[in-house]
């Protein structure tokens, strides 16, 4: 799993709809528009979560929830 998620570093990826659409609303929330793609900047591997970067946000999600761009 580690090396699977390793993958992912340094790389592009989108949320899938209903991850995104929550991001989405919070990101509206605050004035911010914001794109479906995000960095992945690291990973978080005793929760098994990547840590991603958008505009503004950081978010925290689960592999399943990501594809690459």
């Amino acid at each position: 799993m580690n090396k699977r998620l390793n993958h992912y570093v340094g790389r592009i990826v989108r949320l899938n709809k209903i991850a995104f659409q929550e991001i989405k609303d919070r990101a509206m929330r605050q004035g911010v528009a914001l794109e479906n793609s995000f960095l992945v900047a690291e990973v978080n591997r005793r929760l098994k979560k990547i840590i991603c970067y958008g505009a503004s946000f950081r978010i925290e999600v689960s592999l399943s929830d990501v594809v690459l761009v």
